[in-house]
């Protein structure tokens, strides 16, 4: 029980937030939670990468590659997914465009978020990974598909929640409630994580 309450978790749960007061006193509507949480899912992605590294050292190199290019092409369709179901579906956006400076446009308004999440994935790494030796114990072929299943589950969250939001008219306690259910998922996830070895401790 006291994991729950770890420097960790309670940083994960701290980084989630942000979005919340976004969508409470910054007008964030659903296109900018949705853009946002793929966003996560790049974060997860670079930290895997390092996770890798730190795993395999220069025997990495190759699946690190590999896992670049598979894990950008995952997340390239992704991004068209949520573009199609949610970003042209935004009544006020302007932000969807095919240009790389239009889609840079889309982040700025949410650089608190993101800079609160690259923080709290950061220091997982830190003190998980690196600090209390998890790396020692993972092998790097796991490791590589480690975001994989995290992911996948926080977006079935995140879709059937956005859906739910959409047929509510985008009203704020619908967001509220998404971003809820997202964060109970990202925390029973880094749980679940950060047990799987007898050296890892919350």
């Amino acid at each position: 029980m006291k994991d729950y309450f770890s420097a960790t978790v309670l940083a994960l749960v701290a980084a989630n937030l942000v979005p919340l007061a976004g969508a409470l006193f910054l007008g964030w509507d659903l296109a900018a939670i949705m853009l946002l949480y793929w966003a996560e899912s790049a974060i997860i992605g670079v930290f895997n990468l390092a996770k890798m590294i730190a795993v395999g050292g220069w025997g990495a190199v190759g699946i690190g590659v590999f896992f670049c290019v598979h894990f950008g092409g995952f997340m390239a369709g992704h991004f068209i997914f949520i573009s199609a179901l949610f970003l042209q579906a935004a009544p006020d956006t302007e932000m969807v465009s095919n240009s790389a400076a239009g889609i840079m446009q889309m982040f700025l308004p949410l650089w608190p978020a993101l800079l609160a999440l690259c923080l709290s994935h950061g220091y997982s790494f830190v003190v998980n990974f690196l600090g209390r030796g998890e790396y020692k114990t993972k092998k790097l072929n796991k490791q590589m598909s480690e975001p994989y299943h995290r992911i996948i589950l926080m977006h079935l969250v995140i879709i059937f929640g956005g859906a739910l939001s959409m047929a509510m008219g985008q009203a704020t306690p619908a967001l509220v409630l998404l971003i809820a259910a997202k964060i109970a998922v990202d925390v029973r996830a880094h749980l679940k994580e950060h047990h799987s070895e007898p050296a890892e401790a919350g």
